[in-house]
């Protein structure tokens, strides 16, 4: 074994990788730039119809405007939007008790592999299974093993700032796409 942490993360830890992932990871930005451009394309052909509906007329162009402010206004709030929904989804899931990630775990690195265990359950992983290692604002560092799952490693595992580095350069031979955010 090269590394062994105790990771101890809460709902703050698990909101704001929700919210990292949504606004600010390419598997989100992606998604939101998608579903902008989608919103985007509906609110055009409603505009069309109107103004062809209309024949381009003084009111059918008035008409458009509250169409146009709406659209600004998704465009604008959007980003908000997802995060307070996903407030309320992760309240909805803490209420089942069925919540996306175990508040205490040990991860251990191995030079193939690394291994979450867990109150619940264990698992392994092979390094090739990870498809970038997300480091966040210095205070968590990610690795997404799809576009849905990552494990959660807190900067606050670590004992030192030399085991951190240490540590950096070894995950940076495991994994070819690391990015710093």
């Amino acid at each position: 074994m090269k590394f062994q942490f105790s990771v101890k993360v809460n709902d703050q830890d698990y909101f704001d990788y929700n919210t990292f992932w949504m606004i600010r990871s390419p598997y989100g930005k992606k998604q939101i730039k998608t579903f902008r451009i989608t919103i985007a394309v509906l609110f055009a052909i409603f505009i069309l119809i109107s103004l062809f509906s209309g024949g381009f007329s003084f009111e059918s162009i008035l008409s458009i405007i509250p169409m146009v402010i709406v659209l600004s206004l998704v465009q604008i709030f959007l980003t908000r939007f997802f995060s307070w929904s996903l407030k309320g989804q992760i309240k909805t899931l803490k209420k089942s008790g069925k919540m996306g990630y175990s508040p205490e775990s040990v991860i251990e690195f191995y030079d193939d592999s690394f291994v979450e265990t867990t109150p619940e359950n264990k698992t392994e992983n092979k390094y090739s299974a990870v498809e970038r290692i997300s480091v966040v604002d210095n205070k968590m560092i990610y690795f997404h093993v799809n576009n849905v799952m990552s494990y959660m490693l807190p900067l606050s595992s670590f004992e030192s700032k030399e085991q951190y580095d240490s540590f950096f350069e070894f995950i940076k031979t495991k994994c070819a796409k690391i990015d710093i955010y």
